[in-house]
């Protein structure tokens, strides 16, 4: 028993498990309607967007890198889907265009980034108005819809299975296999090698562009199943769905634990990290507060879980000297 305590208390994401927890119980005492199950699958299924993201970023950074454009990439790849699915596309091709989107929107990323020898997230500043521009110019600036009837997409997957929106479940499903990578491949431990020291990384034989290169085409292939997801619940691409999610998704996976300077990444601590996003967000809807509230709150969030990360590295620095 003493072990199994030890071994919880160790764990990192704990703290952002009770965060999440502390939340949650306040809402339920401050609001009538947090614990309706309806709104519950409102909140979940919100978090599973940035969640199913956040898995894809959780790499990105535990790099040493940073994606601005995921926002983007996810209009991009819903706009893609979409015009396929409009033109009678057949489903599982529509879906393959949708996720080679994503794709090539990451590759690219990374290629420039390699190529160009500039930092990431120059390279995805100018990308986030590329694709977000290319799925304007594509989508006309207009909502797309009119598909065909009896689309098992929409039924399924933007449905529920056994009563759990089918986004969550992809969420999980995503998170179990992103922390499989992370922590029990050489890939997911050579890519925390990359951001604890790039030049020990490279004397090491880790070809490093070809890695980054890597990282960020997965990081577009996720971005692109949470993109077809979304347009799977809302039955719909709007250009306009993207913009502003990147910022959610860097906060999730900061909330979460993962070390903004690289070397170390939590899967679990950035779904975390998502829902405690959802349920603020949420909260203060309930709370009638201004919808503009929620980006400052989560600037603030941010701001508060950079500066701890910082404080328990001077602590272990210090530990170490």
């Amino acid at each position: 028993m003493n072990r199994l305590l030890h071994r919880i208390r160790g764990l990192q994401e704990i703290g952002v498990l009770a965060a999440l927890m502390v939340l949650c119980i306040y809402l339920a005492l401050s609001t009538t309607t947090f614990l309706v199950p309806l709104n519950l699958l409102q909140v979940a299924r919100q978090s599973s967007y940035y969640g199913i993201m956040a898995v894809g970023m959780v790499f990105v950074v535990s790099m040493g890198d940073i994606d601005l454009s995921v926002g983007s990439i996810l209009t991009l790849t819903n706009v893609a889907t979409a015009l396929a699915l409009r033109d009678k596309i057949p489903l599982p091709f529509s879906i393959l265009i949708g996720l080679s989107a994503g794709a090539v929107c990451g590759f690219l990323n990374g290629v420039l980034a390699v190529w160009l020898r500039i930092p990431m997230i120059i390279v995805t500043l100018g990308t986030l108005s590329l694709y977000r521009g290319l799925a304007l110019m594509f989508s006309d600036a207009s909502p797309i819809s009119q598909f065909p009837k009896d689309n098992i997409l929409f039924t399924v997957g933007g449905g529920e299975i056994l009563g759990v929106p089918t986004s969550v479940i992809l969420m999980i499903v995503i998170g179990i296999l992103g922390w499989l990578g992370i922590t029990r491949s050489i890939y997911g431990r050579r890519i925390e090698a990359m951001g604890s020291s790039p030049t020990t990384a490279r004397l090491s034989g880790i070809p490093i562009n070809k890695y980054r290169i890597g990282v960020m085409t997965l990081n577009g292939v996720i971005t692109a199943l949470a993109g077809i997801i979304a347009l799977a619940f809302l039955q719909s691409a709007d250009p306009s769905t993207g913009p502003g999610f990147e910022l959610w998704v860097i906060a999730s996976v900061i909330i979460g634990g993962t070390a903004l300077s690289g070397g170390h990444g939590s899967v679990p601590g950035a779904i975390l990290g998502a829902l405690i996003i959802a349920v603020i967000r949420n909260g203060l809807i309930l709370h009638q507060a201004p919808t503009y509230a929620a980006t400052a709150i989560t600037g603030v969030v941010i701001i508060i879980a950079v500066a701890i990360d910082s404080f328990v590295k001077r602590r272990r620095l210090g530990k170490l000297a």
